[in-house]
């Protein structure tokens, strides 16, 4: 009896601490992170706004823990996968057993199963001390491709296979209002740092990145060689005749002075229409028009003649650029992805660029699609529906065609007084070594006109977390001197569009830390972005993220930042909720 009434008065008082720690709200402006050894870690609030007090308290809002547990159920299957290629399977037919998971929110009846896409293994980044690893080296790039995809699977209904979500791709498909570059260079950098949403006593440090809206090359036109898929694996209705559509929405919005190419590849390569200027849009529209899907797939002889045209149509004062639009089912010739990277690198020596389009369910090769664009200097897209087209090639045409600036590569040095550990969130593809920021014969990303780019670090400040066990024989020591409140020092190198030599320009990160509802609107859609792509692509380092929490804080943002592309984001987290989460 005197046991039982031990275990019960020690029961009773682990109900009322839950009970007394359930009613505080873990808002950091109340609970801040008490170990702070730099001044720019301090936390700040500057809100004014009353829609950002009110943004504040939503985001804090309690879990639908139902919900919750419902997704991380349907994901939890999928962390049983742990190389993205094997399994995929079983997570298509898990998401088609429970048909009602996303409220039935497909418009194909039957989406064809996700088993034969192919896409690369990852690794993510980890955290890196900066007591032994001071420099983050990685090429900028503003492929799209990931976040169509993601979009095309959610709409078909069915869990987006984890290794699909690429975080850069995802965050960078929006537009941001970083100012423009107001001096020699092509690029502009600034910089916010905030309160990391999915972890309280991290922080979140953005670099955002700003191209000129125009080039040389843009006002002298383009040369445009189109490379299409009509192979059989190109019959249907989401793929050749939706591509043909698209690229006659390019051709509407091109302009006098460009001029075009097609060179189809199905069972062999084969020119259908020579270089052609614009102006003369019948015939190019009908060469679209004879178009018609079928035999084997040599991408290999296709991709060599594309090139060969390329150099026929070459003006070294416009854009010069193979379009290739496929499924990425190559099958026939050079096929493997090392045959075609080094086929590409050898011809982009031609000063051709190689963009790529990507398209289709079932049978898609996205990785495949991002070794060509790598390789060839370009842009990875996926087009998934004829809105997707009219952004390519109508709103978006110039950033789509014309580059600003072309092997973009950037190194941040932290300061390890502020920095205890940092880690970049995506571009996990394009980390660097150090030594290879100023070696110009290392293939980086590119730039197009116009274009936002968005980077993110999650920063562990220095005294939140314990410092390595080492020694060093040889120290550096560096006096506090201007450099006490910098974060960290960004160099950004470049090549312009058609040079070979790096061009090197600076920003010191200086931005103290703020609680994210006081972040510029720009870092908080990044955030909200982010936290979605940690959600789905199952990320060890997601902490408290959710989908519930992405859609909250994109939902105050939109007002903010209002666009077409934001609205279908919030639209899409919504198809991942229900229908009681959707209307607050």
């Amino acid at each position: 009896m005197r046991y039982a009434a031990s275990i019960l008065f020690f029961l009773v008082l682990t109900i009322g601490l839950f009970t007394l720690l359930g009613s505080k709200d873990p808002v950091i402006a109340e609970h801040p992170v008490q170990v702070e050894h730099h001044l720019i870690n301090a936390v700040t609030d500057t809100r004014h706004d009353e829609s950002d007090v009110a943004a504040h308290h939503i985001s804090q809002a309690p879990m639908n823990a139902k919900l919750e547990k419902a997704l991380h159920d349907k994901l939890a299957e999928a962390q049983m996968v742990s190389m993205p290629m094997h399994g995929v399977r079983e997570l298509s037919l898990s998401a088609k057993r429970d048909t009602n998971f996303y409220g039935n929110i497909g418009k194909e009846a039957n989406p064809p199963p996700l088993d034969r896409e192919g896409y690369a293994a990852k690794t993510e980044n980890r955290f890196m001390s900066v007591a032994l690893s001071p420099l983050s080296t990685f090429g900028l790039e503003v492929d799209s491709a990931s976040y169509s995809n993601v979009r095309r699977q959610i709409n078909q209904g069915q869990i987006p296979v984890p290794a699909s979500v690429r975080l850069e791709e995802l965050v960078n498909y929006f537009d941001y209002s970083f100012p423009s570059p107001t001096d020699d260079h092509p690029l502009a950098v600034i910089s916010d740092y905030a309160v990391a949403p999915w972890n309280p006593e991290h922080r979140l440090a953005m670099i955002g990145v700003k191209a000129v809206d125009t080039t040389d090359a843009s006002e002298r036109g383009a040369r445009i060689t189109f490379l299409l898929d009509t192979s059989g694996s190109m019959n249907s209705a989401n793929k050749l005749p939706l591509l043909i559509r698209s690229f006659q929405t390019l051709l509407s919005n091109l302009q006098v002075h460009d001029q075009v190419a097609i060179v189809t590849y199905a069972g062999s390569a084969g020119v259908v229409l020579p270089p052609t200027p614009v102006t003369e849009r019948g015939r190019i529209q009908q060469a679209l028009a004879n178009l018609s899907a079928g035999g084997s797939t040599a991408g290999g002889a296709g991709l060599a003649l594309a090139y060969d045209v390329a150099r026929r149509q070459y003006d070294e004062k416009a854009t010069n650029l193979v379009i290739l639009a496929t499924d990425g089912d190559f099958n026939v010739g050079a096929s493997s992805d090392g045959e075609l990277r080094t086929m590409i690198e050898k011809q982009r020596a031609s000063g051709v660029f190689l963009s790529v389009i990507g398209m289709g369910s079932g049978n898609y090769q996205d990785a495949k699609m991002q070794v060509l664009a790598e390789a060839g200097n370009g842009v990875a897209h996926y087009l998934d529906s004829d809105a997707e087209a009219q952004r390519l090639f109508g709103a978006e045409l110039t950033r789509t065609l014309h580059v600003a600036a072309k092997d973009v590569k950037i190194q941040v040095e932290f300061n390890p007084a502020a920095v205890a550990q940092y880690r970049l969130l995506g571009y996990e593809s394009r980390v660097m070594n150090a030594e290879d920021f100023r070696d110009d014969k290392k293939d980086s990303g590119e730039v197009g006109a116009g274009h936002s780019v968005v980077a993110l670090y999650e920063i562990i400040p220095t005294g939140s977390a314990a410092a390595p066990d080492i020694e060093r024989r040889y120290q550096t020591v560096r006096k506090a001197g201007t450099h006490a409140m910098e974060l960290g020092f960004v160099k950004i190198r470049y090549k312009r569009p058609s040079g070979d030599n790096g061009v090197e320009f600076a920003h010191a990160m200086t931005t103290r830390a703020k609680l994210i509802e006081s972040a510029t609107p720009d870092l908080r859609w990044a955030a909200a972005v982010a936290e979605f792509s940690l959600v789905m692509s199952q990320s060890e380092y997601s902490g408290s993220a959710t989908i519930h929490g992405a859609l909250r804080r994109a939902t105050t943002v939109l007002p903010l930042l209002p666009d077409d592309k934001r609205s279908e984001f919030i639209s899409l987290l919504k198809k991942l909720t229900t229908p009681r989460i959707a209307q607050e």
